[in-house]
């Protein structure tokens, strides 16, 4: 931009440089008092030292994959799009990998990625396809961004060397019996997680969306809860069963959550212990092989089942496009036989 004039040999010097490590830029402007020639001059030397500025981050030496990591995570941070569950996968990522060298970093995450399949996670099932996939996906992300601020010149996890594992939709379906049977359990040994459980089974959502709401979100004249920030990067309007409607209208007036616990009286917190909830309710049903996740699925394929277009599930869900519906659909060949009509 060059020098504005702002009277008798006074000039407005403004520059601006993108930061690549905060992924926006950064400007910087001053009053100058010369001649044209010299206002000109003086931005050239603005513009240096602010490319100076904003490069000391991007200069940095990094040796191990834990420096990459800093940066990937103060770069996701500062966009505020970074979302606990995906922060915690990072850091995770982190304290497996961190101590690696950059240099021979490929190697050592081949086998990692080997092993990865043959061990257990802290639950004591096996790590699925998706799961060192994720990995994959995570470690791609933090070298993309190191080629990005030209620390490195090339991203080694490409896809021809760790390609994506092919991941088989989950399919578990409880039958009625087994369904009444977990309710029965959860409305003996945990009643606070009973709402939110209904609510997924009615309603597709993820877990984060629903133990993190407020009650400000829940609109009782549309009977909608806004969610203004999903996974997808979109908001999202989640419909209210009339059902439910007694639960939400009666939520006390002093819980700021949707659903909540009421640890002593008149004191309230959220769900942050349903997914530790849910597996002792499965236990304790005899329910074996049924995540919290899958009741997304069967709340998707009962919404189609109704009725409901493709398009509108998908908005209600949370994705920008059809596409998932394949993948969250559960198929049953006798109730598809069942349906047809001669």
């Amino acid at each position: 931009m060059a020098p504005k004039n702002l009277g008798t040999n006074k000039w407005r010097i403004k520059v601006s440089v993108l930061d690549k490590m905060k992924g926006y830029p950064v400007g910087k402007q001053e009053t100058f008092k010369g001649t044209r020639a010299e206002a000109t001059i003086r931005e050239a030397e603005l513009l240096k030292e602010l490319k100076a500025r904003c490069s000391l981050t991007t200069q940095q030496q990094a040796s191990t994959f834990k420096d990459l990591i800093a940066m990937y995570l103060q770069k996701i941070e500062s966009r505020g799009r970074c979302s606990l569950g995906y922060r915690q996968m990072v850091e995770l990522v982190g304290r497996q990998l961190g101590h690696l060298r950059l240099e021979s970093f490929a190697d050592h995450f081949a086998v990692f990625c080997q092993n990865l399949a043959h061990t257990p996670t802290v639950r004591g099932t096996p790590h699925t396809p998706g799961s060192i996939n994720r990995h994959k996906a995570v470690v791609r992300a933090v070298f993309q961004h190191a080629v990005n601020l030209e620390i490195l010149s090339k991203n080694p996890i490409t896809q021809v060397k760790f390609p994506t594992f092919r991941v088989k939709p989950r399919d578990r379906v409880l039958t009625d019996e087994e369904w009444q049977r977990l309710i029965n359990t959860i409305r003996e040994h945990r009643p606070d997680i009973l709402p939110i459980v209904e609510y997924m089974a009615m309603v597709p959502c993820r877990k984060m969306e629903l133990v993190s709401a407020k009650r400000e979100q829940y609109d009782p004249i549309e009977k909608n809860i806004y969610i203004p920030d999903s996974k997808a990067g979109i908001p999202i309007y989640k419909p209210v069963p009339d059902n439910m409607l007694d639960y939400f209208n009666n939520i006390p007036v002093d819980c700021p959550w949707l659903f909540y616990q009421e640890f002593e009286p008149k004191k309230y917190r959220p769900l942050n212990c349903l997914r530790y909830a849910w597996v002792d309710c499965c236990s304790k049903a005899g329910i074996e092989d049924y995540r919290i996740h899958d009741i997304r699925h069967w709340a998707v394929t009962k919404l189609l089942m109704a009725g409901n277009t493709e398009r509108d599930v998908a908005s209600v869900a949370g994705w920008k496009d059809t596409t998932m519906i394949k993948v969250y659909y559960l198929s049953d060949g006798r109730r598809s036989a069942r349906s047809i009509k001669f």
